[in-house]
């Protein structure tokens, strides 16, 4: 059953319900109001009676309420005769069963002519009778009832209609909601429902299934762009592995033939090969490190690290090692940050091996590390080469190397800023790249503070 179909019938329900009650107390009141009057009458008068002629007496105080009472005598004989008419000459017509059934107790009697009669016992067998005509009263009860009826028949109309003209509008918004979920299942309608400014039910679930849509959406689109980067990496990945793969299989094949090669010659293919095997460990390496990170996004990094002393220890290294590097150092002590302290610290060493790797030896540093409003934040800023403009406005790719530089040759997998911004982001931080003061690369990473 359609749910218009169901608030009908409730409504209908509701009124028959409501509308019979009310009639049939009010009906019943009054009509049963007008039977105690008829009894107080003959209550009355039985009470006035002489006792030493009850049928006169009874017939004068009749006359004196100038009522509808109607007084008859059942002699010895058996016959029933009216002795007073009502005011409008109406006979008693009962028969001798039912006003003998009346006797000491006022009760309705009649068949076709119907009254309230009470019976009394005379001398010789006989029997004196006062009743008063009701079908007048009962008349009247039958047409309220049919007024009634009539009432609720308009009663339930009018529920019916006012029932379909309220809740249409809120119907009508609750089939175009199934009809757009519809289309959302099946991929079809993806756009949000206009939502008027009103507070019923319906609109709350207008609002709410505009915001599962957009949610949908988001996902879809997070889906979809996370499809096309797995398949980057993946092509990516492939071509990375596929290289070294190659060089690996000419050398082995060049060995194969060393009857004719030299021991310089094959020496070069050795190391070489050593070479190869090393990078592909190394690029398997990052790509489980990417991994692990990926799974650790979410879980629980409640290690205490001291910034301060990760980043010194590097600092001292890099002094020792470039000594003919500047190197200005500014460093808050004691700079917590709560995290994963194997994945912070791999963080700290891709960019000081970057460093190393990538700028000259002489080239200017500056470290700036301290606390702001928003957390924690570490600035390191070189007077290297830099990387191409657009490399500051793409932001990180895999794989990706910015310049020849940066290449296979210098044993790097392009996997280094990606596994960086990956451990920035794990900790709800940002790593943004920008040209340094010193006109090189400059590395930005804020990461929030937590009230653990």
């Amino acid at each position: 059953m359609r749910l218009q179909s169901r608030f009908a019938l409730i409504a209908g329900a509701i009124t028959t319900i409501v509308s019979l009650s009310i009639g049939y107390f009010t009906i019943s009141i009054a009509f049963n109001s007008e039977i105690q009057r008829v009894d107080s009458l003959i209550t009355k008068v039985s009470d006035e009676l002489d006792a030493r002629d009850p049928l006169s007496s009874a017939v004068f105080l009749a006359d004196e309420s100038d009522s509808q009472l109607i007084v008859a005598l059942l002699d010895s004989s058996g016959e029933l005769l009216t002795v007073r008419t009502s005011k409008d000459g109406k006979e008693f017509t009962a028969s001798i069963a039912e006003a003998k059934s009346a006797l000491r107790n006022i009760k309705t009697i009649g068949t076709e002519l119907r009254y309230r009669g009470l019976t009394f016992t005379l001398e010789q067998d006989a029997y004196l009778v006062l009743a008063v005509p009701i079908q007048d009263l009962e008349g009247n009860r039958n047409r309220n009832i049919q007024r009634l009826a009539l009432f609720l028949a308009l009663a339930l109309l009018l529920a019916f209609l006012a029932t379909r003209i309220l809740t249409r509008p809120d119907i009508r918004k609750i089939e175009r909601l199934a009809e757009r979920a519809r289309d959302i299942a099946n991929g079809r309608n993806w756009r949000e429902e206009q939502v008027t400014n009103g507070n019923s039910e319906v609109d709350d679930l207008s609002k709410a299934l505009n915001q599962m849509v957009r949610y949908l959406q988001s996902a879809l689109d997070g889906e979809r762009r996370n499809s096309e980067k797995m398949q980057e990496f993946v092509g990516d990945a492939s071509h990375e592995l596929r290289t070294p793969l190659t060089v690996i299989k000419g050398y082995i094949e060049l060995l194969g033939r060393s009857e004719s090669l030299e021991p310089q010659a094959r020496q070069r293919a050795i190391e070489r090969l050593d070479s190869e095997i090393s990078r592909m460990e190394r690029l398997i390496s990052d790509l489980l490190l990417l991994a692990e990170i990926g799974e650790a996004q979410g879980g629980v990094l409640d290690d205490a690290i001291n910034l301060s002393d990760i980043i010194r220890v590097h600092l001292t290294d890099l002094k020792l090692l470039d000594t003919n590097r500047e190197v200005e150092d500014s460093v808050t002590s004691e700079v917590f940050v709560l995290g994963s302290l194997p994945h912070i610290q791999q963080l700290i060493a891709n960019i000081f091996s970057n460093l190393r790797r990538h700028t000259p030896a002489d080239a200017p540093v500056y470290v700036q590390l301290g606390y702001e409003p928003q957390g924690v934040r570490l600035t390191i800023g070189d007077g290297g080469p830099g990387l191409p403009q657009e490399a500051y406005t793409s932001g990180i790719q895999q794989f990706q190397r910015f310049d020849n530089s940066r290449s296979r040759e210098s044993g790097g997998s392009g996997l280094g800023m990606s596994i960086m911004q990956a451990i920035v982001t794990e900790h709800g931080g940002t790593l943004t790249l920008g040209p340094s003061r010193l006109g090189g690369l400059e590395i930005d990473i804020r990461i929030p503070l937590r009230e653990e």
